[in-house]
C-alpha cells in the first residue's frame, strides 16, 4: 500500500539481477507480467526458428547441389543472439499445513480494568476474547499496545485489573524484538533447545518448511537478518500448533512475499489471534474485531479495520457539519458579485490542472515514456508543479469561501 501511493520507480532484485519499472507497484505487478510473456514468446519463436535451420541443415548438408545452402542455415543459427529462457517469477516462501488442532473453550481471555505501563499507566482496558476471534489492537506509537500482550503473557507486571484465561488455551507468542531466540546458538540448536523431543529429521523437516536447509542450520543466531529471525520465531510459535496466537508486529522485516504467505496462514489458522501491527492492510485482512487505544483509553470495536475507518469517518463528517453550521449562524456569508465570479473562476482552474495532473500520470505508464529516464523526470517535474499551485488554489478558494 506505502508502495503504491509513493514510489514512480521501483528497481526490483530477483535471482541475482535487478530490473527497472517506471512505475508504482500494480504497475511493477502487470508490467513483471507483461515482459515474461513477451520473453517467453521470443524465447519459444526463437527456438522453432533454430529447429526449422537445423532441420533444413540436416536435410541437405550431403547432397552436393544443396550443401552451401544446408550451411548457410547452419551459420545464420551460430550467429545468432541465443535467448535463455524467461525464470519465473520467485514465489518460494514459507509454509505449514496445521492438521490435527486442540481447541480451546469458547471463552478464550477475560481482561477486565486491566491498567498497564512501566512507571505510569499507558492505558486501562476490558474486552473478552471469544473462540475464533481475531482481535487487532492499535494505536499511536507510545499508547501501549505491545505493553497489553506482555503484561498478558506475565513478561511484565500488571498495574491493575484481572487476566484470565479461558479453558485448554494453549498460547504461541511472538515477540517483535526476538527476545526469545538465543544469539549464541546456530538455528539449529536454537529450534532443538525449544523442541528437544524432536528427532533430527522432525527438526530439518520442521526448518525446511520455513525455507531453513542443509547449510543455513550452521548459522548463528546474531548473524541473521530480521527477516530470517522473523522466519525462525515464527516457525517455533506456529509448530507447536497453540490454539491462542500473540502476535507483537508479526511482518516487521518480512518481504511481500512472506507477509502475503503469513497472511494466508493466519487466515486458514482454526484458533484465536490477539495481535499488534502497523500495517494497515495486514490488519484489515486478518482482523475482525479491534481494540483501539487512544489517550490513555482503550475502545473495544466489534467489527473490522474497514467498517471502522468508515465509523470513524462518518464520526468526523458529523463533527464537521456542526462545526459548519456553528460558522454558518455566527458569521452568514454575503458574498459580491466579483467575489463569485472569483470563485468560480478559481473552480473551474482547479478542475482544469485537477485533470492535467491526471493525464500526465497516466502518460508515465506509455512505453515510449517509461523506458525514458528524462521524460519520466521532465513529466514529474511539471507533475510537481502543477500540485503546487493546485493547493495554492485551494487555500486561495478556502480563504474566499470562509467570508
Amino acid at each position: 500500500m506505502f508502495i503504491n501511493k509513493i514510489a514512480n520507480i521501483i528497481i526490483e532484485i530477483e535471482y541475482g539481477k535487478s530490473e527497472i519499472y517506471h512505475g508504482n507497484y500494480d504497475y511493477y505487478k502487470e508490467e513483471k507480467n507483461r515482459r515474461y510473456v513477451s520473453s517467453l514468446k521470443d524465447y519459444e519463436y526463437q527456438q522453432k526458428e533454430i529447429k526449422r535451420l537445423q532441420s533444413i541443415a540436416d536435410r541437405f548438408r550431403y547432397k552436393p547441389s544443396k550443401a552451401s545452402m544446408a550451411m548457410s542455415k547452419l551459420k545464420m543459427i551460430e550467429r545468432m543472439t541465443k535467448l535463455s529462457p524467461p525464470e519465473k517469477e520467485n514465489l518460494k516462501t514459507f509454509n505449514i499445513k496445521w492438521g490435527e488442532f486442540k481447541e480451546s473453550g469458547k471463552v478464550v481471555l477475560k481482561v477486565n480494568d486491566l491498567s498497564v505501563g512501566y512507571d505510569k499507566v499507558l492505558n486501562t482496558s476490558s474486552f473478552e476474547l471469544i473462540k475464533k476471534e481475531r482481535l487487532g489492537i492499535i494505536g499511536e506509537n507510545g499508547t501501549g499496545k505491545s505493553t497489553i500482550l506482555k503484561t498478558i503473557m506475565g513478561i511484565i507486571p500488571k498495574l491493575n485489573g484481572d487476566i484470565e484465561l479461558g479453558n485448554n488455551v494453549t498460547i504461541g507468542y511472538f515477540d517483535q524484538e526476538q527476545k526469545t531466540l538465543n544469539e549464541e546458538l546456530t538455528i539449529y540448536e536454537e529450534f532443538k533447545s525449544k523442541f528437544p523431543e524432536m528427532n533430527d529429521f522432525e527438526i530439518r523437516k520442521s526448518l525446511a518448511s520455513f525455507l531453513f536447509y542443509n547449510e543455513d542450520l550452521d548459522k548463528k543466531i546474531e548473524v541473521l537478518s530480521g527477516g530470517e529471525k522473523v522466519r525462525l520465531e515464527l516457525c517455533e510459535v506456529i509448530i507447536k500448533k497453540p490454539n491462542l496466537l500473540i502476535l507483537d508486529e508479526p511482518t516487521n522485516h518480512l518481504d511481500i512475499l512472506s507477509k502475503v504467505r503469513l497472511e494466508e496462514i493466519l487466515k486458514d489458522y482454526p484458533g484465536t489471534i490477539l495481535f499488534v501491527s502497523h500495517d494497515r492492510m495486514f490488519i484489515n485482512n486478518i482482523a475482525n474485531v479491534l481494540l483501539v487505544l487512544k489517550n490513555k483509553e482503550a475502545k473495544y470495536y466489534n467489527y473490522t479495520y474497514a467498517e471502522y475507518l468508515e465509523r470513524v469517518k462518518d464520526e468526523e463528517i458529523v463533527l464537521e457539519n456542526k462545526n459548519e453550521n456553528k460558522k454558518s449562524n455566527s458569521k452568514p456569508k454575503n458574498l459580491k458579485s466579483n467575489e463569485k465570479k472569483e470563485i468560480k473562476k478559481i473552480e473551474i482552474e482547479i478542475k482544469k490542472k485537477d485533470e492535467k495532473i491526471k493525464k500526465l500520470q497516466a502518460s508515465l505508464y506509455e512505453p515510449n515514456i517509461y523506458n525514458d529516464y528524462n521524460k519520466v523526470n521532465e513529466i514529474n517535474n511539471i507533475i510537481n508543479k502543477l500540485e503546487e499551485e493546485l493547493l495554492e488554489l485551494m487555500a486561495k478558494l478556502e480563504e474566499l469561501n470562509s467570508y
